[in-house]
């Protein structure tokens, strides 16, 4: 029998469950599937949650997760109000002549305008009956903070060669509790609608899909880059009004996680989760890997699996203060399958190359993003996905504790995480770990497939495949035994 590249591209055959032992590159998913399904999903573009592209993803992951040998494929809806951006426009008045200004992209759920839009005069400060004009500033991190951060000693985290702890770590996603607070100021006070000013150049926002928290402020509000924060001030010092136009579309849908089992000897699980919807082909690819991830795991004989492995792809990553899958997730089913969770894995954005607008000329970019994996205080799990991250030798092994104040109040320590699977912990006290990566390109709207490295996202999912089954044999008590916070 000859064997073909389609073969080893969609490996068959009983596969093994021996913690410790490396998987055969012969037995994982090719790369050129792998490279498929991921530009198939960057194609798709923006999957805002309970779009029709949104819908149609989650679909196409239905299907696929059957073929790859995943059983009891089910979806649970949520019901949604969705905010859908029609048309969005911002002019300037008082002169001759109006002025178009550049917008980069609307502010998520923010509000919405008659065709004509509203006008007001502009206002660098709070006032009742004007259009505000905000500046948005970056954070000004630096990558020592994540190893300050890690569940070890600063100085047993491995890096690479050249790293440098000083290195600038900039992200406008870290923004957001900002403009929150700006939104909610603005609309307290009854402003007509607000600009808020992301300092960052146009060509590093390309369509920036933020603020996503599905919270319904009823305040029209669109996101412009510092090249107008100039123009913009002028204006507002002399007086001048503004026309903002916000046209958008609010509807009642429904919305789905997914859920599949791959069987193994007992009813404990470990649960292997990420989310559906997203901006681009990055954010979020974690269903991609999830599902060459299960193609091994299904093969792999009943008897020899320690526990059944639930994959679990949710909704509500931009809609997470009105209605998050996971949350949903963990509240639907805390009498049935939340007790049997031996342990939680969520991976979001394997792959990421960075970008980075401000790249000074000659210093060498790094090959990679830096990457994390924010883990609950049980040593079991620390170890097993520190493990992990270096045998795929991708981003830095670090492992990191959580860090960001949970205020919903049911955090066993008052902690919690930033990334969509930090309600394992706060909301349910689960042994869990959440692998992240946060480029600057995250939640643009455009294509990234130039940005991610296809076989480093497969070196990750094989390592995570690993760690899966490593969670699958350790005994239960012995993940759920948790260490000293500090």
């Amino acid at each position: 029998m000859t064997t073909t590249r389609e073969d080893l591209e969609w490996p068959a055959g009983p596969t093994t469950a021996v913690p410790g032992t490396t998987i055969r590159d012969t037995d994982f998913l090719g790369p050129g599937v792998l490279d498929a399904w991921q530009r198939d999903l960057d194609a798709r573009g923006l999957r805002a949650t309970g779009s029709g592209s949104h819908q149609a993803y989650v679909a196409s992951l239905v299907d696929r997760l059957a073929q790859v040998g995943v059983g009891e494929v089910s979806q649970e809806t949520l019901p949604l109000r969705r905010w859908t951006p029609q048309r969005w426009q911002l002019t300037l008045g008082g002169e001759a002549q109006p002025v178009d200004v550049p917008l980069v992209s609307p502010v998520a759920y923010s509000g919405r305008t008659p065709a004509q839009g509203v006008s007001a005069p502009l206002s660098t400060e709070p006032a009742t009956g004007r259009i505000g004009v905000v500046d948005i500033a970056l954070p000004a991190l630096h990558a020592q903070v994540f190893d300050d951060l890690d569940w070890a000693d600063p100085q047993e985290v491995r890096h690479d060669a050249d790293y440098d702890p000083a290195t600038p770590y900039e992200r406008v996603w870290l923004s957001q509790d900002s403009m929150r607070e700006h939104l909610d100021r603005y609309a307290r006070i009854g402003a007509r609608g607000l600009i808020l000013v992301v300092d960052l150049p146009a060509e590093a926002l390309r369509e920036g899909y933020l603020l996503y928290d599905g919270v319904h402020r009823g305040l029209p509000a669109v996101f412009v880059s510092r090249e107008q924060r100039a123009l913009l001030r002028a204006a507002a010092a002399e007086g001048r009004e503004a026309t903002l136009v916000l046209e958008a579309r609010v509807e009642d849908v429904e919305t789905a996680n997914v859920l599949g089992l791959i069987p193994g000897a007992s009813d404990e699980l470990v649960v292997l989760h990420s989310h559906t919807d997203g901006t681009n082909g990055l954010e979020d690819n974690g269903p991609e890997a999830i599902l060459a991830m299960a193609q091994y795991l299904a093969r792999i004989p009943r008897a020899d699996l320690p526990r059944s492995v639930l994959v679990l792809l949710t909704t509500g990553h931009f809609t997470t203060h009105t209605v998050w899958g996971l949350e949903a997730f963990l509240e639907r089913h805390r009498d049935d399958m939340v007790p049997k969770i031996a342990a939680a894995l969520c991976l979001e954005h394997l792959g990421a190359r960075p970008w980075s607008h401000d790249q000074q000329e000659g210093v060498p970019a790094r090959e990679h993003e830096f990457g994390c994996t924010f883990a609950s205080p049980h040593q079991a799990v620390i170890d097993a996905v520190r493990r992990g991250l270096d045998r795929a030798a991708v981003t830095e092994s670090r492992v990191l504790r959580p860090f960001v104040p949970d205020t919903t109040g049911r955090s066993p320590d008052g902690t919690t995480w930033p990334g969509d699977g930090s309600p394992f912990w706060h909301s349910a006290a689960l042994p869990s770990a959440n692998f992240i990566t946060g480029p600057g390109y995250l939640l643009n709207a455009q294509p990234v497939m130039d940005y991610i490295d296809i076989e480093a996202m497969r070196r990750q999912a094989i390592a995570f495949t690993e760690t899966v089954i490593e969670l699958c044999a350790l005994p239960f008590a012995d993940l759920h035994t948790r260490r000293n916070s500090q």
